[in-house]
């Protein structure tokens, strides 16, 4: 069954998909969506929420932490520490001292670094962004979807100047994950759209743990998009993530434990009244 959480902020978001997790037997579920209306405001209550969460977190696993997941897909510190372009240069630095032998990085890497037909390497996030600048300044906004089926090469698509196509961010590659069964990555494509002047987001998870990265995931996520959305000179809008399969795990302290925190954690009831009357 699908559903659909409409909400203001983030947070408030994984609130609903991790309540909505908690309450089936089975712990899981297909095709959850959140669908955030502001995904970069948070609210002194919603740092109250990560604060909980990382406690949570830490008590299985001390090096865990939402923001630890969240610089997976934006390393946030280095790039407010060095800007752009540089930031990229220093990350990759970073990951080539501390990456762990035998696993395949981070999505932040996969993002900014690629292997063109020629066998030199491109940023395909870096030509996103020069190509949505392009487009703002030849003001071309209309062009704002690119009707992908997640099937893009970078190599060869992101390159098309001005198409409507090329902005989409495949972060499974085939070369290296074809072969795995389990610690392949989970997010299977980051796709950015101009609607109404304003730069969506939308990232597609194959699979998706609920407590022990779901939240972090997807403050990544928002701030990914404001990045995106501030260099290339737009607006920020809607982000959406679809989790194709969705799962309460065992990451904040088991079922129970998480069942017990999301009971504490506080609803905005507003926000629930607004997306019952839109839904109505």
């Amino acid at each position: 069954m699908t559903e659909v959480f409409r909400r203001s902020r983030v947070v408030q978001a994984w609130l609903a998909g991790a309540r909505y997790l908690a309450s089936q037997k089975s712990l899981d579920s297909r095709n959850v969506i959140l669908e955030i209306a502001t995904p970069q405001l948070a609210t002194a209550e919603d740092r109250n929420v990560i604060k909980a969460v990382d406690l949570a977190l830490q008590r299985k696993k001390r090096e865990r932490s939402v923001m630890t997941a969240a610089g997976t897909i934006f390393p946030q510190r280095i790039y407010q520490c060095h800007g752009r372009p540089a930031w990229y240069a220093n990350y990759k630095a970073i990951m080539a001292r501390g990456m762990a032998p035998g696993t395949w990085g981070t999505y932040a890497m996969r993002m900014i670094e690629r292997i063109d037909t020629d066998g030199t390497s491109f940023n395909p996030l870096e030509k996103i962004i020069e190509k949505l600048a392009a487009l703002r300044e030849k003001n071309l906004n209309h062009f704002k979807a690119a009707y992908e089926l997640g099937l893009c090469d970078p190599s060869v698509d992101i390159d098309n100047s001005y198409s409507g196509e090329g902005f989409d961010l495949p972060t499974y590659n085939p070369s290296m994950d074809r072969h795995m069964y389990m610690g392949s990555p989970c997010l299977s494509h980051v796709t950015f759209k101009l609607m109404d002047g304003k730069l969506d987001l939308t990232a597609i998870y194959r699979s998706h743990f609920y407590a022990e990265r779901a939240l972090g995931n997807l403050v990544g996520l928002a701030q990914l998009q404001h990045y995106v959305a501030k260099e290339s000179g737009f607006e920020a809008g809607v982000m959406t993530c679809i989790s194709t399969y969705a799962r309460l795990d065992e990451g904040l302290g088991g079922i129970r434990a998480a069942r017990k925190l999301l009971e504490t954690l506080p609803i905005d009831e507003t926000l629930i009244k607004e997306s019952l009357a839109t839904a109505l």
